[in-house]
């Protein structure tokens, strides 16, 4: 069959939706500077889907340092990969105080998160290595996995039973290979907002001989007395082998950075592909990193501001009756039960009639007949935004549970 042709006819999970749901619920547009409120459809809402957690992309700091870089060295400089002709002064700088911040030896710079991670994996492993990773680790993670010529086994979710048996499976193929172990987890898992149980990980060293790879996107900067992450808040950074984080959350920029000892980052400088074979990150990201790990440093009170509305939030979820799971870190998932079809008119309502803007999940990310709606409280929001989302809640709920989306989707079938 032609490709084209096959693709015509295999669209994919999300292609499917497309004709009605893009600009809704898949590319939606948002308006305005990045702030609690903001403009969707002409409408002003509540915005709960925005991984701005410290408040750092429209802190006029910030926002004053992007400008200045990018007045002074323009977006182009410098030109050409690292490794050639795009090395600075200012990378080197930035590197040497993310190592600090995450009290490791050593950092280096990517330009993106997702593909630093792929390549990482790549790098790091040869075909003789096992991979044993969780199960619900994020995409960047299994497409670097899927990369890896050797054999890899998914433990069951935050499982250390299921963890140890899957060491035991890679110590038996490496006593023949000759190769190592490398386990992935993350430090916070986006979706349900658990965080990996590193410490529990980390005691398995005692037993079988690995090593450590853990994604923190959504803990640095959010979890740990400094802020330093997941690792940080168990007490456990230094079993961390190699520790990984993007600028896209806590940072709110672009690019990421890997950490480990002198030796594994100056492994990965002339290895990892993704970026020996790239463009340099451009200076006014670069120095914008600085300013944003500087207030990280020294303003820890935008972390406590972040966790004030996490705890008054989560809290009233849960005097509502709301489930929550068992996240303990600032992603908030609410568990609903209805179809995909209600999800949908569930979050046309909420956004049309109570202007709140979240997100919802649902088949098959998760369970069949389970609604997901994952909210991101940041640094920003106000005790008024969070009233208004509680009473905006109840009121869907209420409304889900006494059948009024159910009527609806009915109603939609026999138009059909």
């Amino acid at each position: 069959m032609d490709i084209f042709e096959r693709i015509k006819n295999h669209p994919g999970p999300l292609e499917i939706y497309a004709d009605y749901a893009e600009g809704d619920y898949i590319f939606p547009v948002l308006e305005g500077e990045i702030q609690p409120r903001m403009k969707f459809k002409g409408k002003e809402m509540i915005i709960w889907s925005i991984n701005d957690y410290l408040g750092l992309a429209n802190h006029p700091e910030v926002r004053k340092a992007d400008a200045d870089a990018a007045a002074k060295y323009g977006m182009a400089y410098p030109m050409g990969a690292r490794a050639m002709s795009g090395q600075t002064p200012f990378h080197a700088e930035l590197e040497r105080q993310l190592a600090e911040f995450v009290h490791k030896e050593s950092a280096y710079l990517l330009n993106f998160g997702y593909q630093g991670m792929v390549s990482i994996i790549d790098s790091l492993v040869s075909k003789n290595d096992v991979i044993v990773y969780d199960v619900d680790s994020h995409a960047c993670i299994v497409d670097g996995v899927r990369l890896h010529f050797g054999k890899r086994f998914t433990y069951q979710h935050n499982n250390i039973e299921s963890l140890e048996k899957n060491l035991q499976r890679a110590e038996k193929n490496t006593a023949e290979t000759g190769g190592g172990v490398l386990v992935i987890t993350e430090g916070v898992f986006g979706m349900r907002g658990e965080q990996g149980k590193l410490k529990e990980i980390i005691e398995l060293k005692k037993k079988y001989n690995f090593r450590l790879l853990v994604d923190d996107a959504h803990g640095f900067g959010t979890l740990g007395k400094t802020g330093a992450g997941a690792g940080e808040e168990q007490g456990c950074q230094d079993g961390i082998d190699v520790y990984f984080s993007t600028f896209a959350k806590s940072m709110a920029g672009i690019g990421a950075f890997v950490a480990s000892t002198k030796e594994i980052i100056r492994f990965l400088k002339y290895n990892l592909r993704s970026q020996i074979f790239a463009k340099s990150l451009p200076m006014p990201m670069v120095i914008g990193a600085l300013k944003r790990l500087e207030l990280l440093k020294t303003k820890p009170e935008l972390k406590a501001k972040l966790w004030h509305n996490v705890e008054r939030l989560q809290k009233g979820l849960k005097d509502r009756g709301f489930e929550l799971g068992s996240t303990n870190t600032c992603v908030t998932p609410v568990y609903m039960h209805g179809s995909t079809i209600e999800a949908t008119l569930l979050i046309k309502d909420i956004r049309e009639n109570y202007r709140i803007f979240t997100s919802a999940v649902v088949y098959p990310v998760i369970p069949k007949g389970m609604i997901l709606l994952r909210i991101i409280p940041t640094a920003s929001h106000s005790d008024q935004d969070i009233d208004e989302t509680l009473h905006a809640f109840e009121a869907v709920r209420d409304k889900l549970v006494n059948g009024e989306y159910k009527k609806e989707e009915e109603n939609l079938h026999l138009n059909i």
